[in-house]
């Protein structure tokens, strides 16, 4: 095998989601450097050592979490990150000048921060959220409890003569209006899912100022429930909100007055070209073809080479480098255009 004097790039992912526990899973990590340093004592004799080093510390560094369905360890000289997948991934190890894209690109388009409030009349809990994990927001304004004593702005005037069942939706309003101040100073365009009981999501939303933010509203107490259950209602609707958003790319790929190239071969010409400005993936599509990173021509893999990267992560950065966009997709959403299209500039 051919020996190399620039050191590689090194992307190992882990699929985790078959191991049933802790040990089934380091044992996976495992064997995964293990094959990757084989490789790099062969190719990069003298500087094996260093980059299998740094993917044992990851690996040290790793603590496993039955959450994690999958991790990437990415090893270069002067740079080492561990990265946890909440998603099914596909097991790899990429060794060039660069490193592989794929998992990080999709992690961006899933995982960016979004808001729980969880509603119930005695108080109001918020959480932030990324993918499917939730973390509770304990400072000076979250948790929000009612406070009998506290003057509760309007919900005080005139209440000698109203009805007592009156009296408290008007106090209750007024106590889901102050936590609605409270919520704007954490509210930077990111969505809010409001959950809680039904009378208390409408108490809310008769009040607050923050409707447009609102990506989805699930009903029940989940005051006193495990964590895990309100995550596991929140990130499905955090998916159908990203799910949302892109059947409108997808709606603008099918217009007839779009600029479209499909198939890699052709989305990777375009895409060096500096046309790309929208590229879309079946986020599972795997292409037969990679791009030798000598001389950038695309061919089938041969076994026995390195030098060689797949055609879809080329694409991806070709897009990247021109300021375009990358959007993936479900499998199967884009399989007229060969599972991979292009939305040029012109």
């Amino acid at each position: 095998m051919q020996k190399h004097e620039k050191p590689p790039c090194i992307s190992i992912v882990v699929a985790l989601d078959g191991a049933q526990d802790r040990k089934a899973a380091l044992q996976l990590v495992n064997q995964s450097i293990e094959e990757t340093a084989a490789h790099l004592r062969t190719a990069w004799p003298d500087m094996a050592e260093t980059l299998i080093n740094a993917l044992n510390e990851l690996f040290d560094s790793y603590t496993y979490s039955p959450v994690d369905k999958g991790i990437g360890l990415y090893v270069a000289p002067n740079y080492n990150k561990l990265f946890r997948f909440s998603f099914p991934v596909q097991a790899k190890v990429c060794l060039g000048e660069k490193f592989a894209l794929r998992e990080l690109l999709y992690q961006e388009q899933y995982g960016f921060d979004y808001l729980v409030l969880h509603l119930e009349e005695k108080k109001v809990q918020l959480y932030r959220g990324k993918m499917d994990r939730l973390e509770q927001v304990n400072d000076d304004n979250f948790p929000f409890n009612f406070d009998n004593e506290y003057d509760y702005s309007t919900a005080t005037t005139g209440e000698r003569n109203k009805d007592k069942s009156v009296v408290a939706v008007m106090r209750q309003k007024s106590f889901y209006k102050a936590a609605d101040r409270l919520l704007e100073a954490y509210l930077h365009g990111q969505p809010l899912i409001l959950t809680g009981p039904t009378k208390d999501i409408g108490y809310f939303e008769d009040v607050f100022n923050h409707k447009k933010d609102v990506t989805a509203s699930i009903h029940g107490n989940f005051s006193c429930v495990p964590l895990k259950t309100l995550e596991d209602k929140a990130w499905p609707a955090v998916k159908s909100f990203i799910e949302m958003r892109d059947q409108q790319v997808i709606r603008e790929l099918e217009d007839r007055n779009a600029q479209v190239v499909d198939g890699i071969r052709d989305v990777l010409r375009a895409a060096r070209n500096g046309q790309g400005s929208k590229l879309l993936i079946e986020k599972d599509f795997n292409s037969a073809d990679f791009t030798d990173e000598l001389t950038g021509r695309l061919r089938t893999k041969s076994s026995e080479t390195t030098h060689t990267i797949d055609a879809v992560e080329d694409a991806m950065r070709a897009v990247i480098d021109k300021n375009g966009e990358i959007i993936f997709v479900k499998d199967g959403v884009l399989e007229d255009h060969k599972h991979i299209a292009l939305i040029t500039r012109y």
